[in-house]
């Protein structure tokens, strides 16, 4: 199953292991929220939206409010 993440990431052309590095987190940190396998911090959200100019809520809909 392809979450919000991964299509965002995809559709900006951003590697995996490139976001990973960017936000701080190894690349199978990434591949866990990707997955759906591990909740996302805030503050990490926040990361990943802005470098992929949307907001949290539209990558993570699932954790909003969480």
């Amino acid at each position: 199953m392809l979450t919000q993440l991964k299509i965002e990431r995809m559709r900006a052309g951003i590697k995996q292991w490139r976001l990973a590095s960017l936000i701080g987190v190894s690349q199978a940190e990434l591949s866990n929220y990707e997955l759906g396998q591990r909740r996302c911090p805030a503050d990490i959200r926040r990361k990943i939206a802005d470098i992929l100019s949307t907001t949290p809520e539209a990558l993570f809909p699932e954790e909003v409010n969480q």
